[in-house]
């Protein structure tokens, strides 16, 4: 009998170790994975913070280098600006749009608006339609000019659209809806009520196409072109939302590629006039860096 109960107290104990082994190696394995964790978001926020030093500077040589052109003969203001450099490690691609070629959610039509959200947000006509009128609606009060921004940004009163992130706060706009329209739209004081084909993105113009994947690519096709500014649209774009119109306002988009399949971009809007110092330029609104697997160019 006493041999049986120790051969028991010794399994009970054996069983009791290979029980604080297996937790063991599972605390071991959670600490691990921490680890490893903290070190690729540590990798990440620095590959951030080195894209956020090479796009400010490329967004600099980029301007320098548009507003060398436009004193040279065959310079097109309402074409995409492009360069590219290299900074370092890092290989550098910078477009600078002229805002014609966005949305404006203080200027657009209803009309404009409901095509947008419609064909780039995905929603339904009669969903897209009440959209855009609730978009209408909230920017129907214009603040006074003694009036601080501040006072009525966060209330449910009307009020004009000050940052693309407004729209959220407009009643049915979903986050769906938002990300896939955010960077075809702006809420500058600057630019009109139409949109300009040569400048405008993908989003953009599957608005002015009504949904044509094939009117999209041919105007993408073609503004590769030497001279788009010759560009003639075929039958199917609504002329009623276009314009040609320009302004010395740019939405420098900047690529950044520091290590291999990591690309980080970063969205800078532009003032080009008016401003002696420094630089003949300022920045209006710089966006954080963001990650993406998509580089700059025709699906954009």
């Amino acid at each position: 009998m006493n041999t049986l109960a120790a051969r028991r107290q010794r399994g009970v104990a054996l069983a009791f170790i290979l029980w604080m082994l297996a937790g063991l190696s599972l605390l071991v394995a959670g600490v691990v994975s921490l680890s490893l964790s903290d070190v690729k978001a540590t990798g990440l926020q620095l590959d951030q913070a080195r894209a956020e030093a090479a796009a400010a500077g490329a967004a600099h040589l980029a301007l320098r280098d548009m507003r060398t052109a436009q004193a040279e003969s065959g310079f097109n203001p309402r074409a995409v600006f492009t360069r590219q450099y290299r900074l370092g490690e890092a290989a550098v691609t910078v477009r600078a749009l002229p805002i014609a070629g966005f949305v404006g959610l203080n200027q657009a039509s209803a009309g404009l608006l409901q095509a947008l959200f419609q064909y780039a947000g995905g929603l339904a006509a009669g969903d897209a339609e009440a959209l855009a009128q609730s978009v209408l609606e909230q920017r129907s009060v214009q603040p006074g000019l003694d009036q601080n921004p501040d006072d009525y940004a966060e209330t449910e009163s009307p009020a004009p659209f000050m940052v693309v992130e407004d729209l959220l706060r407009v009643p049915g706009m979903t986050r769906s809806v938002y990300d896939r329209v955010r960077h075809a739209v702006h809420a500058q004081a600057a630019g009109g009520p139409g949109v300009d084909p040569l400048a405008a993105q993908a989003a953009v113009l599957q608005a002015l196409a009504q949904g044509d994947p094939a009117l999209v690519d041919f105007v993408l096709d073609r503004r590769q072109d030497d001279s788009p500014v010759d560009l003639v649209l075929p039958a199917g774009f609504n002329q009623e939302f276009m314009a040609s119109g320009g302004s010395g306002m740019y939405s420098l988009e900047i690529d950044v590629r520091i290590t291999e399949g990591r690309l980080l971009r970063q969205r800078i809007w532009v003032d080009m006039g008016g401003r002696s110092g420094v630089a003949p330029w300022r920045f209006t609104r710089v966006f954080p860096v963001e990650t993406t697997t998509v580089a700059v160019g025709k699906s954009q």
